[in-house]
């Protein structure tokens, strides 16, 4: 028969050995036994976080120790259809599995742990603790590396790709998920905190700049950005500190939320014409990506303080977001900073 350690066991353990001390037995022979009855050698283990959470990549350190890999995306289907596939295989011998799947809740990962009952397996859950944040950008830099590019709202409707996802696939599980614990069944529960591994290839740096009331304002019009090239009128003290930083080695970048696009107040081409002049003002050719959608809902990751913008400009120009700095007036602007870690200034501050 096999066995398999709980949380509790690790406790028995220690009080055996400390009785069998005590009343003079060799400790190293019930230390042989005690470990042949905690064999873990075969289990389940199931990896779960949010969609991007690194799931993946984890999960290959298990495959690297012999683990076979079980995964939906993979095999098709649904969640509920994986026990089956576990229990064909755990027939032609396979004693070993890790299981990557985001398991949102109690109730979709209720089956899974039915399954190693069934099979008298262990099985533990890792739960990767990754952010919102953290995860979001995580799905923006797969999206970017695999595509090239943004994916728009559009796209979305007919990407058959799992691993492209919406942004409401991040909110739902934000909104949805239950923590694991042993009252589930699982013999363990793990919590692996996520750390962003620094790729030394990425050592560039940037000036991040939104346009609207941080480099420009507008001379006339209905609205508080340019709906054409007349109203653009540059703010005090702009080029002077643009051409500061371009000698320090900064590539100058710009974000900027258009939603006036999606609200019919000007065109994508008015927008356009609109950065082009602010150049042009400046003297400066900023390289800039502006998103053109609306909220409410969120269905993009371009709109800030989405991270979609920047992750496209790091992962295009190699950046090191330590050294990089971004200049907003909207607490979105300060958000999507923080969720990429890149120091945030206010105009008031940057260009005093």
């Amino acid at each position: 028969m096999k066995w398999y350690q709980s949380d509790a066991g690790v406790q028995v353990v220690v009080c055996v050995l400390c009785c069998c001390r005590l009343a003079g037995y060799d400790v190293r022979f019930t230390l042989l036994n005690l470990l042949w009855l905690l064999d873990v050698d075969n289990m389940i283990v199931l990896v779960i976080s949010f969609p991007g959470g690194g799931k993946t990549t984890y999960v290959q350190t298990y495959i690297d120790q012999g683990y076979h890999r079980v995964n939906r995306d993979e095999l098709g289907g649904k969640l509920y259809d994986l026990p089956k596939v576990v229990e064909e295989l755990h027939k032609k011998g396979t004693v070993n599995f890790v299981l990557d799947n985001t398991y949102v809740d109690i109730e979709a990962r209720k089956s899974i742990i039915e399954c190693a009952k069934k099979l008298k397996l262990p099985i533990k859950c890792v739960w990767l603790n990754t952010s919102f944040e953290d995860a979001q950008f995580n799905a923006v830099q797969r999206m970017v590396r695999k595509a090239g590019r943004l994916l728009d709202p559009t796209d979305f409707k007919t990407n058959k790709d799992p691993n492209l996802f919406p942004p409401v696939a991040l909110f739902n599980y934000k909104e949805k998920f239950q923590k694991p614990t042993i009252a589930e069944g699982f013999d363990s529960v793990e919590v692996v905190e996520f750390v962003r591994k620094k790729d030394p290839k990425y050592k560039n740096k940037a000036l991040f700049l939104d346009f609207d009331d941080n480099l420009r304002t507008v001379t006339q019009g209905d609205f508080p950005y340019p709906t054409k090239v007349s109203e653009v009128k540059i703010l005090p003290g702009r080029k002077e500190k643009l051409d500061e930083y371009v000698k320090k080695g900064y590539r100058l970048l710009g974000a900027s939320n258009q939603s006036g696009i999606a609200k019919g107040n000007l065109t994508v081409q008015d927008a356009v014409d609109c950065f082009e002049e602010t150049n042009r003002q400046l003297g400066h050719n900023i390289e800039y990506f502006f998103c053109p959608h609306s909220v409410p809902p969120v269905s993009c990751y371009c709109r800030k303080p989405s991270v979609g913008i920047f992750v496209y400009f790091i992962e295009r120009y190699f950046l090191d977001t330590e050294q990089c700095v971004f200049v907003g007036d909207q607490t979105s602007d300060k958000t999507a900073a923080a969720r990429c870690k890149i120091k945030y200034y206010h105009p008031d501050e940057f260009f005093k």
